[in-house]
């Protein structure tokens, strides 16, 4: 991707666009870039394929639903609009100054450091999960893990996705007991919360927001990464600061090493 790519009605949003750069992460469902401009900084996302397109347009409405929960001390960035150009969309967004929570954990040493990090990414979710789910967002003809099942069995069949025919047909005979749906962000990963001088600023990929389980934004929160989660005391400082819940055994497999492997 370079300036020239551009569409045209991105570059009359933002005006002259003096250097393109990109992080040093890519994600695997989209190109990331950051547009620098004589006033400020935005990020631009391209998709180009149909299941990967699909979510960038809902990541957008989601955005657009989310926008008053920043009122309420949510870090969430601003969507200004998405471009449709052949097979390839474009969404253009603020730009948030920060490192994924997941390498600043990764290369963080000093364990109360590592830890009060922890504790505002379970405080973060809390919030997430304690704030009113906008109307936009609520789906009320069809319960959340219905619509996510019949989701990823459209993935498995139309899509490359992890999760196989067999643990499908697991995870839609052995569900979890309901409890009370909630907002919930969908995709809550170390690799989805930035920081900036150790603090919580942004939270980004919202294109599972939804009214739903929160369990499964506990799941994909704890999962184990390099110097993260992966023993006992993590979860327990998250478990301390969340507060609300905490998963089985059961309810973590179902969530993290069954439903996450069609998305």
């Amino acid at each position: 991707m370079n300036i020239q790519d551009i569409p045209t009605e991105i570059i009359q949003q933002v005006g002259e666009i003096r250097d393109m750069t990109f992080p040093t992460k890519q994600g695997h469902t989209s190109i990331v870039a950051i547009l620098h401009t004589p006033d400020k900084k935005y990020i631009v996302k391209k998709t180009e394929s149909p299941l990967y397109n699909e979510w960038l347009s809902e990541e957008y409405e989601a955005y657009e639903a989310l926008q008053q929960l920043c009122l309420l001390g949510l870090p969430i960035p601003k969507a200004y609009s998405i471009h449709i150009q052949n097979q390839t969309r474009w969404l253009l967004m603020d730009h948030i100054e920060g490192i994924t929570l997941r390498e600043f954990l990764s290369k963080e040493s000093v364990p109360h450091d590592k830890e009060k990090a922890i504790v505002s990414f379970a405080r973060c979710l809390k919030k997430i999960h304690e704030s009113p789910c906008p109307e936009a967002l609520m789906k009320n003809d069809t319960d959340w893990l219905d619509n996510m099942l019949m989701k990823a069995d459209y993935n498995l069949t139309n899509f490359t996705v992890d999760g196989t025919e067999a643990l499908l047909k697991r995870i839609q005979e052995i569900r979890p007991t309901p409890i009370t749906n909630t907002l919930i962000h969908g995709d809550f990963t170390l690799d989805n919360v930035l920081v900036h001088d150790g603090n919580i600023v942004g939270v980004i990929d919202w294109s599972g927001a939804a009214y739903g389980d929160p369990r499964y934004d506990v799941a994909l929160a704890i999962r184990p990464k390099h110097n993260a989660f992966e023993n006992d005391r993590d979860k327990e400082v998250f478990y301390n600061a969340y507060g609300k819940l905490r998963l089985t055994d059961e309810e973590y497999d179902y969530f993290e090493d069954g439903l996450y492997n069609f998305f």
